[in-house]
C-alpha cells in the first residue's frame, strides 16, 4: 500500500508541475528581438539583441528561440542551418524566477537588400522534458543594406589592352571649356575635338584633352540583364551584384564632385512593373537615397534593354552619360553614338567577360576582365 501511495503521490506531483508548466510558461514572459541599427553598408557587422524577461516564481529550466531569418545575414559563432534563402538559428536559455536575460549576437551583414527577422518560434518544457510547448513570437525588426562601392581606381582597366590589362586612372566627367592639353587621336573622341593645328604639327591626328570639372551633369544607366537573352529573372547574379556596387562608386564620385546626378534601371524595387527613374540633384541626403535604391533593387528586369534604350534616347538631357552593364552589343553601341551625335560624353562600364572582338573602336569602355572568370564558365 505504502508503494502505491507513494507512486500515486510521485503521479500527481509531474502532472501537476506539468499543468503549471502547461499553463504559465509563457505567462508573465516577455520575449523581445531586435537588430540595434536600421541601415548599413555591405560587410558591415551589427548586432542582434534577445531579451528574454521571466516576472513570476515559476522557473523556466530550459527555453530555445528558433530564429528565422536571411541567409545574407550571418551570425558569428552560431550553429545555424542554412537553406536556399533562409537561415535558422537556434538559441538556448535557463531563467530562473523574476529574471531577464539579454543576449547579443554579431551579425555579418554579406549582401546588400532588405532583411528583416522573419519570425522566431520560442519552445519549452518541463521540469521533466516531458512537454514540448511551442508558441511563435512577433517580431518587427528590419534592416536595409547598402551597397558598399567599389574602387574604381583599382578595380576597372581598359579593354584596349585585354591582353595585358592596364589599370585606368581618370576622372569620370570631361569639360569641354576647359582644355588641359592635346593627346592623339584614339578613334573614340567625336571629330569637333580635333587639334588641327597640332595634328598638322604633329603629323598625326590629335584631340584637345579635357579638365575634369563639377559643372555637369551625369545619369547612370543601370542593366538589370545580365544576358543579351534574358527575360525576367536575372541569371548571372554576381554580374549584376557588381554593376550595382559600381553605380554605388559613381555615386560616391559625384558627390566629391558636386555633379547633379540621377539614376536610371530597367529594373523594380517593389511590386510593381515600372523601371526606375530618380531626381536629378547633388548633395549627401541624394546620394544616399541612390544608394537605398541600389539596395532595394530586386534581381529582376522589366524591360528588354534595347527597348528600354530607345525609350531613353530622346528623353536624356544630362552632358554626361555612364552606362553600367555586365555584356556589350551592337543595340549598346549604336546608342552610346547617338548621345555621341548629340554632343554627350558616354561611358560604358561592364562587369562581365569581354573579348577583345566585342569592343567598339569608337566607344570608351572599362572593363573587369577576369573578375568573373569562374560565374562566366558557369554561363
Amino acid at each position: 500500500m505504502e508503494f502505491v501511495a507513494l507512486l500515486l503521490v510521485i503521479i500527481t506531483v509531474i502532472k501537476l508541475q506539468q499543468y503549471l508548466y502547461r499553463k504559465y510558461t509563457y505567462s508573465q514572459f516577455e520575449y523581445r528581438c531586435f537588430l540595434n541599427t536600421p541601415e548599413v553598408v555591405e560587410q558591415d557587422e551589427v548586432e542582434l539583441i534577445e531579451e528574454i524577461s521571466n516576472r513570476k516564481w515559476l522557473p523556466i529550466p530550459w527555453l530555445k528561440s528558433e530564429i528565422t531569418t536571411s541567409k545574407w545575414l550571418d551570425f558569428a559563432g552560431a550553429q545555424s542551418v542554412v537553406t536556399d534563402k533562409t537561415r535558422f538559428v537556434p538559441s538556448f536559455f535557463m531563467l530562473k524566477s523574476y529574471q531577464k536575460i539579454q543576449r547579443s549576437w554579431k551579425v555579418t551583414c554579406l549582401k546588400r537588400g532588405e532583411f528583416q527577422i522573419q519570425k522566431v518560434v520560442l519552445v519549452s518544457t518541463d521540469l521533466l522534458g516531458s512537454l514540448n510547448l511551442s508558441q511563435p513570437v512577433e517580431v518587427k525588426s528590419e534592416i536595409l543594406v547598402l551597397p558598399k562601392a567599389l574602387d574604381l581606381e583599382n578595380d576597372f582597366f581598359s579593354p584596349k589592352y585585354l591582353s595585358g590589362d592596364v589599370i585606368v586612372r581618370r576622372r569620370l566627367l570631361q569639360d569641354p571649356f576647359w582644355i588641359a592639353g592635346v593627346q592623339e587621336y584614339t578613334q573614340r573622341e567625336p571629330m569637333n575635338r580635333i587639334h588641327w593645328a597640332a595634328s598638322v604639327k604633329e603629323q598625326r591626328l590629335m584631340v584637345y584633352e579635357n579638365e575634369s570639372t563639377s559643372q555637369q551633369s551625369l545619369s547612370v544607366i543601370l542593366n538589370m540583364q545580365s544576358k543579351e537573352f534574358e527575360t525576367n529573372e536575372v541569371g548571372r547574379v554576381d554580374e549584376i551584384e557588381t554593376a550595382i556596387r559600381v553605380c554605388a562608386a559613381i555615386f560616391e564620385n559625384t558627390l566629391q564632385q558636386q555633379i547633379p546626378v540621377r539614376l536610371f534601371v530597367n529594373g523594380k524595387t517593389g511590386q510593381g512593373s515600372d523601371s526606375v527613374v530618380s531626381g536629378e540633384y547633388w548633395g549627401e541626403q541624394h546620394i544616399l537615397d541612390l544608394k537605398r535604391i541600389l539596395a532595394r533593387l530586386q534581381l529582376v528586369s522589366t524591360y528588354d534593354f534595347p527597348t528600354y534604350l530607345n525609350e531613353l534616347d530622346n528623353v536624356l538631357t544630362a552632358s554626361d552619360i555612364v552606362l553600367v552593364t555586365a555584356y556589350l552589343n551592337q543595340d549598346i553601341y549604336q546608342f552610346v553614338r547617338n548621345q555621341k551625335r548629340k554632343g554627350t560624353f558616354v561611358k560604358i562600364f561592364v562587369t562581365g567577360l569581354i573579348n577583345s572582338a566585342d569592343v567598339a573602336e569608337d566607344c570608351e569602355v572599362f572593363c573587369l576582365p577576369n573578375y568573373f572568370e569562374d560565374n562566366s564558365k558557369e554561363g
